[in-house]
C-alpha cells in the first residue's frame, strides 16, 4: 500500500545552540548576543553532519548569534537558507545577564529566597508565564505551517524547555522536571492523529560524543 502524505507525522527537531564562552563560564546570557566559541563551532559542524541527509524542509532559528551560528552550517548542508525569527530568542534574563549563578545569588538574595519549584524571576526580566506563552506561540506557528513535514528549530535551553514542557503538559509552576544539560543537543517532537503530540528524543548529544566534543558524564548548565 502506498503511504499517503497524511500518514507521516509532523516532526519538529528542537536544537539547542552550540557552546559559548559564557556557557563554559556558567554566565546567564538571555538576550546578550554572545557568539559561539571554538568548541561551539565544532559542535555546530557535527550537528550539521548528523542531520545532512534528513528530510528537513526548513530551518528556523533565533536571531541571536549563538543560535544563528549553529543554524547556518545545518542549513548550508541542506542547501537551504535559515529563517531567523526573534520569537525563538532566549528568555530575557534582565539584571542577571552576564552574571554567574553565584554572582546573581549574592547580588539578588531576595530572588532566591522567593524561589519555589526552581522558578527564578530575574529583576527586569521575562517571567515564566510570559516565556511559556511565547514558546507555545512559536511552536504552534511552526507546527501549523509545516503539517506532515520535518523542520528544524535552533534555539536556546530556556525557551526550548518550555516548548517541551508544553508538549508534555507540565504546568509552568512545575518547571525543572527535566534538563537540557548539554549544548547542541537534539530533541524531537512528533505529532500525528493517533498519538497527538509526543516527545521522542530529549537533548541527544551522540553526534558530539562520537567526535570528542562532549563529556557524557559532565553536567553542563542548561542556561541561559
Amino acid at each position: 500500500m502506498t503511504t499517503q502524505l497524511h500518514d507521516h507525522p509532523t516532526t519538529i527537531l528542537l536544537i539547542r545552540h552550540g557552546q559559548t564562552d559564557w556557557n563554559a563560564a556558567g554566565r546567564w546570557q538571555g538576550h546578550m548576543d554572545i557568539p559561539l566559541n571554538e568548541m561551539g563551532r565544532a559542535q555546530a559542524s557535527a550537528l550539521a553532519q548528523r542531520l545532512a541527509d534528513w528530510p528537513i524542509q526548513a530551518v528556523y532559528s533565533s536571531d541571536l548569534k549563538r543560535a544563528a551560528m549553529t543554524a547556518v552550517p545545518l542549513a548550508t548542508a541542506l542547501n537551504q537558507q535559515p529563517i531567523f525569527d526573534p520569537i525563538w530568542r532566549e528568555r530575557n534574563v534582565g539584571d542577571f545577564a552576564g552574571l554567574t549563578g553565584s554572582e546573581a545569588r549574592q547580588k539578588y538574595p531576595g530572588v532566591w529566597d522567593a524561589m519555589q519549584h526552581g522558578l527564578l524571576n530575574p529583576p527586569n526580566g521575562e517571567d515564566y508565564v510570559a516565556l511559556r506563552k511565547r514558546a507555545v506561540a512559536a511552536f504552534e506557528r511552526v507546527r501549523e505551517q509545516h503539517e506532515n513535514e520535518m523542520v528544524a528549530v535552533v534555539s536556546h535551553g530556556g525557551i526550548l524547555s518550555h516548548v517541551i514542557a508544553h508538549v508534555l503538559e507540565i504546568p509552568v509552576d512545575r518547571y525543572g522536571r527535566f534538563r537540557l544539560s548539554g549544548n547542541a543537543g537534539l530533541s524531537i517532537i512528533e505529532i500525528d492523529q493517533q498519538h497527538g503530540q509526543r516527545l521522542s528524543l530529549l537533548n541527544d548529544t551522540s553526534h558530539l560524543t562520537q567526535n570528542g566534543l562532549a563529556h557524557p558524564n559532565r553536567r553542563e548548565t542548561q542556561n541561559i
